[in-house]
């Protein structure tokens, strides 16, 4: 394995959504003009299949710790579905475990996924690609607004059970580190129950930057 560890990204996502579903046309940065009298109005989005009506939004921590950037995604969203499209949030925390590339794209050929562990994390099988979660960032949810908190709570919930054992399992390791649990997840006691949130053990092989 690779010493140099990578990260999912936005140029990433329509690397993986290219492979992963084939049979669909993808553009990168595509515009979707809302208001046909004025061209300067437009959303543009970081992966988009016009035929399959399926858009897929790379969400860096701003998405999480602005609250006025939240409201504007609520209304992209409401856009979007309202023409007819799947939209799907990807959050910067959520790597590509062989759940969470069901979760978004459904079945796919498994030399695909191969090839995006390899050519994405540099990696050969999933339990060497970074584990979802938080790690060195400074972007953890004590972070967040409380409008962030909600929606990492709500995406938690909906995303594969995979991705929480793992984000668990990351905070877990950088409240320790820290000696503060407060500097890694705030006040909030949802974010704190998150501790104590455990499954099998076998879906926390991945990665992880911080010693057990």
């Amino acid at each position: 394995m690779s010493s140099h560890i990578d990260e999912m990204d936005e140029k990433a996502l329509f690397k993986v959504a290219s492979w992963l579903s084939p049979n669909l046309s993808w553009k990168a940065q595509e515009r979707f003009y809302y208001d046909p009298s004025n061209k300067k109005r437009f959303y543009q989005v970081d992966c988009a299949s016009v035929d399959g009506k399926v858009i897929l939004e790379y969400e860096g921590p701003n998405h999480y710790c602005d609250v006025w950037k939240d409201i504007r995604d609520g209304e992209r969203r409401r856009f979007f579905t309202e023409l007819g499209y799947s939209f799907k949030r990807w959050p910067y925390y959520c790597q590509l475990t062989h759940e969470v590339a069901h979760y978004f794209f459904g079945e796919f050929n498994e030399m695909a996924y191969l090839k995006c562990l390899n050519e994405i994390y540099r990696a050969n099988s999933e339990r060497e690609i970074l584990a979802c979660g938080f790690h060195y960032t400074f972007h953890t949810p004590s972070q967040f607004t409380y409008r962030g908190v909600d929606r990492f709570i709500e995406e938690l919930e909906a995303l594969p059970l995979v991705v929480k054992s793992q984000v668990a399992e990351s905070l877990r390791r950088y409240c320790r580190d820290m000696n503060d649990p407060e500097l890694v997840l705030g006040r909030d006691k949802r974010l704190h129950q998150l501790l104590s949130f455990k499954r099998p053990l076998q879906e926390l092989v991945a990665l992880y930057l911080r010693q057990e």
